[in-house]
C-alpha cells in the first residue's frame, strides 16, 4: 500500500480546481490573512493581502488598488471595502482551465481603516 504524498513545505494541498465561493472560506481567510494598508493606514491607496488560500493552503498575495475610493475621502475619514480575492497561489490544480493556476476558490474580506 502506497503512503500519501507528504504535504509540501509551503502548506499547499493539491485539490481539484473548482470555481466557488462560500462563507466558510471567508471565515477561514479572516483568521489567516494579513492585511496591510499602503502606504499607511490613514490614507491608503492600496490594500495588500497575504497569507494562505483558505481552500488549498497555497501562499497568496493580492493587491487591491483604492484610487477610486481614496480620491473621494478626506484625511481622517473612516472607510471600508470588501475585497474579493481569487486564489492565485501559482500552483497547478487538476481540472483547471488551460493556463490557469490556483484552485478557483473566491473569498471576501471586509477591510476598514481610518480613525
Amino acid at each position: 500500500m502506497r503512503s500519501a504524498d507528504p504535504e509540501p513545505a509551503d502548506g499547499h494541498r493539491s485539490i481539484t480546481y473548482q470555481a466557488e465561493q462560500s462563507g466558510d472560506l471567508n471565515e477561514r481567510a479572516a483568521t489567516t490573512a494579513e492585511v496591510t494598508l499602503l502606504p499607511d493606514e490613514l490614507e491608503p491607496d492600496h490594500i495588500l493581502v497575504t497569507g494562505p488560500c483558505p481552500a488549498c493552503g497555497g501562499p497568496m498575495t493580492h493587491v487591491e488598488p483604492l484610487a477610486v475610493i481614496s480620491r473621494d475621502l478626506h484625511p481622517g475619514d473612516q472607510a471600508s471595502r470588501v475585497v474579493d480575492i481569487l486564489c492565485a497561489c501559482g500552483n497547478p490544480h487538476l481540472e483547471a482551465p488551460d493556463g490557469e493556476t490556483g484552485c478557483g476558490r473566491l473569498w471576501s474580506l471586509f477591510v476598514e481603516w481610518g480613525p
